[in-house]
């Protein structure tokens, strides 16, 4: 809701998390005039003198962030594969890696098969335990992820949890890899692809529930919003990132699209639509106005 009031009370003002602890604004971040919750100025330009956006903790905003190509430099299920290749888990490595390499173009050019992708991606896991894999995984995660995260990303992240409102990586990365991300980046939530595992907790090569790419991504996000709804917590508004045009269903979805190193039919279609592009490679912070 848009709220009048007068100029002193819109006055910027110092974010207290707590007695004794001042926090400065950030670019994203403001007061609600009723009731001092952190919130969010609308996008693209300041608000109007006197007005500000208020979202009640019940509601807060909902930021939702794709991760190859948008928080990170580079593409994980890629940096992954060589990884799994160092453990010495793939017996033909060349053409595991040709493999790879050809799904990558079909991801760019639009015909990827998915399912095809997820099974050969799963294919060097079958039979190994899900504990064994997690330990590579969490210092695959350390060793080659956190370096190669894009500052402005993360920055643009961490403004949305410090107003107050909740994050979710969505990825059509699999979930054993993009859940142990999204805990390190202290996200709520990671929507990805699930493998399937048996009863002794070992891979299986299926996958389990929605594949997250494409309108699966929309899919998910759905289900997540149903779920919310549930307990009383849907989100009053919707922002979205991403650098892809496969994640168009997802952007269309959102109230405040993003375009973060957009590939060029994704470049096209937002300064079309007049959606913000920013690249968090150029530029170490990114503000509001990007």
């Amino acid at each position: 809701m848009t709220r009048t009031s007068s100029s002193s009370a819109a006055r910027p003002r110092a974010l207290s998390a707590a007695p004794d602890v001042e926090i400065c604004r950030t670019p994203l971040a403001d007061l609600c005039a009723d009731c001092d919750a952190v919130t969010l100025l609308p996008p693209l330009s300041p608000p109007e003198e006197g007005h500000v956006r208020h979202h009640c903790a019940l509601d807060a905003p909902l930021a939702v962030f794709d991760l190859d190509d948008t928080l990170l430099d580079g593409d994980c299920t890629g940096m992954w594969m060589r990884w799994m290749v160092a453990c010495g888990w793939i017996k033909d490595v060349d053409a595991f890696m040709a493999i790879g390499e050809r799904h990558q173009v079909q991801y760019h050019a639009g015909t990827l098969d998915i399912h095809e992708h997820t099974g050969h991606l799963l294919s060097p896991l079958v039979g190994r335990h899900r504990d064994e894999v997690r330990r590579e995984v969490d210092d695959f995660v350390e060793e080659m992820v956190m370096p190669r995260l894009l500052e402005g990303g993360i920055a643009r992240l961490a403004e949305h949890g410090e107003a107050g409102h909740r994050t979710l990586i969505i990825s059509a990365s699999m979930h054993h890899l993009v859940g142990p991300i999204a805990s390190r980046l202290t996200a709520d939530g990671a929507l990805a692809t699930h493998p399937a595992f048996d009863e002794q907790g070992c891979f299986t090569g299926a996958t389990s529930g929605i594949v997250t790419f494409r309108e699966g991504k929309l899919a998910a996000l759905d289900d997540w919003l149903a779920g919310a709804e549930r307990i009383h917590r849907t989100p009053q508004s919707l922002w979205g990132y991403s650098d892809s045009h496969n994640d168009l269903p997802l952007l269309e979805r959102v109230d405040f699209p993003h375009a973060t190193q957009p590939d060029a039919p994704l470049r096209q279609l937002a300064e079309a639509r007049g959606w913000p592009v920013v690249d968090w490679r150029l530029s170490r912070l990114s503000r509001l106005s990007d």
